[in-house]
């Protein structure tokens, strides 16, 4: 009489928790949540992971090169003024500040830099905020005009009705009518709460497509659709499963909830009043704007944070990290909307190819910057785009030689392509992982748990982590300088006035390093920091920082 009676399956008796993998592809797995998952696809069927072969090796053309507007970042947010380490708290509550970021695909490292303005900030700030993707852009500009709204315009795939409302409206009060056909610049400017400005001036041709989209009529039903074609694209399977094998038990169901409802909410949040999408996400025809790698919105933010800010609001962030990442970014935006209405901020919206417009800039095009001096300079991963000495070469001469603290600040994550590097050598592990069983096989204190790991086969799951991990014990930073030299980056900091800093003072050279460590060139971070940092938060061991500044 009492078969049957389990909460488990079919009425099975439930006696340890079940595995939290992918259900959203092929039903749950039947195993239990004892271990790091280690039986993903390509386990099970005895072949190379997709993420393993080169494109020229590939058959599947979806593999062969992604298309797509990434939605979210690549790695945490930063503070580009730094003042404990550059001007000073107290010298810089006093002070102007100009500051310019020229590739600027989303709106993060703006907010973490306003948020560390000391909070008596009695100068003014005048931001220049670039970027060349039409689409990008316009998103920035739409996210900036009402912020309140950002989490889930950054975010979420699908609005409540009032959201997609209120988003509708905003966009006619930025846009108006459409251009007239003799316009050749759009030019507006907001009002914000504040003493300061928003203000937008971009080609007139430029804002067609991205108005086309958030003024578009797809349904929610087909743009979750297109959504899921994309981050469930079979194509892309082992890559999920890469992901999520990382991830703690809690987490990987958390990532696939998030993929499935399109909505970064808490667990407990009732979604069934988000029945619009996010307009800012879709293009006319519902296609999702997210590139296939977009699988985690947690690589961008600062997880250590994240999870702290999860606890101040009552959730367990080893479950529910993305209630916590929610509650998170609404913190950081709260205190973004709270010092843009009590500073003097002003941030000037453009979207132009970034070595015209710093030609632009020089001749006195944008007002706010006749001057053309700047304060900080973050051009991002353009130096990965057109060059690191080119792009030393369009703005070195516009930093303000005036303060000794003014720098150029970048960063390159393709460097290390043409560089031998462990986290490289995914085509082919062996070749690391043949050594490593040499060299570990007479070391009697090796732990049992690691000689067993050495002994899985090369592509299970632990062994590719332990190969990408190997990468926080190699310093790159001498390889990385030969790189730089290759590229004329020392010639031509030469002939504009600058030179590189040894010593950071804005961001540290590579993860893992403290920023008041500048001796120090491998990370030393503990399990936790390391999943935190690197497993979740999406930063890259081989990342490279660089800065740039006037010279004495």
């Amino acid at each position: 009489m009492s078969y049957g009676l389990g909460s488990g399956p079919g009425g099975a008796t439930l006696s340890e928790l079940g595995c939290y993998n992918d259900r959203a592809e092929g039903g749950p797995c039947a195993s239990s949540a004892l271990l790091a998952c280690a039986q993903p696809h390509w386990i099970k069927e005895h072949r190379v992971p997709s993420f393993c072969i080169t494109p020229s090796e590939s058959k599947n053309p979806n593999l062969n090169g992604v298309t797509g507007n990434r939605l979210w970042g690549h790695f945490p947010a930063y503070d580009v003024l730094q003042l404990p380490h550059n001007e000073g708290l107290t010298a810089g509550t006093y002070q102007d500040f100009k500051l310019c970021f020229t590739a600027a695909s989303d709106i993060r490292n703006v907010v973490q830099t306003i948020n560390n303005l000391p909070r008596s900030y009695q100068g003014t700030c005048d931001i220049l905020l670039n970027e060349q993707d039409t689409i990008s852009a316009n998103r920035n500009l739409v996210i900036l005009y009402r912020p309140e709204l950002a989490v889930h315009l950054m975010y979420s795939s699908r609005l409540t009705s009032s959201m997609a409302a209120y988003l509708q409206r905003c966009v006619h009060m930025i846009y108006g009518d459409a251009p007239r056909g003799v316009d050749m610049i759009f030019q507006r400017t907001f009002p914000t709460r504040g003493r300061g400005r928003l203000s937008s001036a971009q080609p007139a041709m430029a804002i067609k497509h991205p108005v086309e989209m958030f003024l578009s009529r797809c349904d929610a039903s087909r743009a979750m659709r297109r959504m899921k074609d994309v981050l469930f694209d079979p194509a892309r399977l082992d890559e999920r499963h890469r992901l999520l094998a990382a991830l703690e038990p809690p987490h990987r169901l958390a990532h696939i909830y998030l993929w499935k409802t399109g909505v970064l909410a808490p667990f407990s949040l009732d979604l069934s009043s988000f029945n619009q999408p996010n307009r800012l996400a879709f293009t006319p025809q519902g296609s999702w704007l997210g590139k296939r790698s977009d699988l985690s919105p947690l690589h961008g933010w600062d997880v250590t944070r994240v999870r702290a800010s999860g606890l101040k609001n009552g959730i367990d962030p080893a479950g529910d990290i993305f209630g916590s990442l929610f509650f998170h970014i609404k913190q950081e935006l709260k205190e973004f909307i709270t010092r843009i209405k009590d500073f003097d901020i002003n941030i000037h919206h453009t979207q132009y190819d970034p070595r015209l417009l710093s030609k632009g800039v020089t001749i006195g095009v944008l007002p706010s910057f006749t001057n053309a001096m700047f304060d900080r300079i973050d051009i991002g991963d353009m130096g990965d785009k057109f060059g690191v000495a080119e792009c030393i070469e369009d703005w070195g001469a516009l930093l303000d030689k005036r303060n000794p603290h003014s720098c150029i600040l970048a960063h390159s994550v393709s460097w290390i392509d043409s560089r031998p590097s462990p986290s490289r050598s995914f085509s082919s592990p062996e070749k690391v992982l043949e050594p490593l069983k040499w060299k570990c096989r007479n070391i009697p204190s090796l732990g049992q748990r690691l000689k067993a790991m050495l002994q899985q086969g090369s592509y299970s799951p632990p062994v590719l982590r332990l190969i990408e991990s190997l990468d926080a014990f190699v310093d790159s930073g001498p390889s990385f300088q030969e790189f730089l030299a290759s590229r004329k980056v020392y010639s031509t900091c030469l002939s504009v006035g600058l030179h590189q800093r040894e010593r950071h003072n804005v961001h540290p050279k590579r993860f893992g390093i403290p920023l008041d460590a500048p001796s120090q060139a491998l990370p030393d971070v503990s399990k936790e920091e390391y999943y935190n940092l690197l497993t979740t938060g999406g930063a890259d061991l081989t990342t490279r920082f660089m800065e740039f500044e006037v010279a004495a």
